[in-house]
């Protein structure tokens, strides 16, 4: 069983898909005649509000309870305003200010920063082939660095934990089994091991859990004892 840690940047995979989205939104429409000027805000306004949840989302850990009680918090604000703006008519002045924005940008600006984003998470991808974890029945291996080194811990008696610390980071990857950290406790080693950022972190526990909780037994055709694998 195989297990990566990867750095936070791999959570700003929606942006780097939105930001594709709007390059080729823009594209589209400056190539059936529409100035720059003329293109929609649509575009500008879904990438801003994708990057900016995002950022949100990487700079802060939610928690269940916080989670809940940030969703509850905005739905509290939201019928609030929606209940005084049909007094007091206070909402409008905002409207009109917020719609002279004017949330436009080339597609080059958005190819370019796809680029960016996509030449990283090339690289964190392709790092993981030379840093990550091995757990099989009788040891846990690190493999790391580009001359393959290598340290053993004991896998008998291990002890895992799975951590989900951050609500959003989890969900984002949720099709793929979520996100979150897996501490390890090898029997007999005064350190545990953390591996932050795992994806697909209920698959691969389970997975550990099941291997770790078998017993293989081979058996010696030739009458001799059993040795385990």
């Amino acid at each position: 069983m195989l297990i990566r840690s990867r750095p936070k940047v791999v959570f700003l995979y929606p942006t780097f898909l939105v930001a594709l989205l709007a390059g080729f939104w823009t594209l589209a429409s400056m190539q059936a005649g529409a100035s720059l000027e003329e293109v929609s805000l649509t575009p500008g306004r879904i990438f801003w509000w994708c990057f900016a949840i995002n950022l949100v989302g990487l700079g802060f850990d939610f928690t269940r309870g916080e989670f809940v009680a940030l969703v509850l918090f905005f739905a509290f604000i939201s019928v609030s305003v929606v209940l005084l703006d049909e007094r007091f008519g206070f909402v409008a002045p905002f409207r009109q200010a917020l719609a002279t924005i004017q949330l436009r940008a080339h597609p080059h600006f958005y190819f370019l920063l796809a680029a960016a984003l996509g030449l990283v998470l090339c690289g964190v991808w392709c790092a993981g082939f030379f840093d990550y974890w091995e757990i099989s029945h009788n040891e846990i291996l690190h493999h790391r660095g580009l001359l393959g080194d290598l340290e053993r811990f004991p896998a008998p008696n291990l002890r895992l934990t799975k951590e989900i610390t951050d609500l959003f980071e989890y969900s984002l990857f949720l099709p793929l089994g979520g996100a979150g950290r897996i501490v390890l406790h090898p029997h007999g080693s005064n350190r545990s091991v953390v591996l932050e950022n795992v994806i697909g972190v209920n698959r691969i526990e389970t997975r550990i859990q099941r291997m770790l909780a078998s017993l293989q037994v081979k058996v010696d055709p030739g009458g001799h004892h059993p040795a385990e694998e």
